[in-house]
């Protein structure tokens, strides 16, 4: 399960960084994902929505990195979010294919941390004891 605890870690640290970015320089975050924000209202309310989403996320799923116990609910905490984007980048590239490269990126990043997860949690259920001379039925 340390791969697991690693990919966990992995996802905590960028949103973290994500977050960090947005709350620092959220200029040049919203110019990267070309957003533009027209009051320092919007500016506020999208470093709320970033920051304040990517916090959370990383919140969440910090237990499964210190908690051997939690490692399996924070990995499936890890489909659902990375699914979730995933799958909504997927329905609005049917309207129209993006100018900006970088959103091909994360939905690769997005398919490579689905596929790790899912690979991760089925390697977890199985159980490799060997059940020859058990004692449990």
């Amino acid at each position: 399960m340390f791969f697991g605890r690693f990919l966990i870690t992995i996802n905590c640290v960028v949103y973290v960084a994500i977050a960090m970015w947005a709350i620092i320089d959220p200029q040049s975050l919203l110019s990267s994902i070309d957003l533009v924000v027209l009051s320092k209202a919007g500016m506020i309310e999208m470093q709320v929505l970033i920051a304040g989403s990517m916090f959370a996320f990383s919140g969440i799923l910090c237990a499964g990195i210190f908690n051997l116990k939690q490692t399996k609910r924070s990995l499936v905490g890890l489909l659902i979010i990375n699914g979730a984007w995933f799958v909504t980048r997927l329905i609005a590239l049917i309207d129209g294919w993006s100018e900006n490269k970088m959103t091909y990126a994360y939905l690769g990043f997005e398919l490579i941390m689905l596929i790790l997860v899912i690979l991760i949690l089925r390697i977890s259920t199985i159980n490799p004891e060997r059940k020859l001379f058990s004692q449990n039925k």
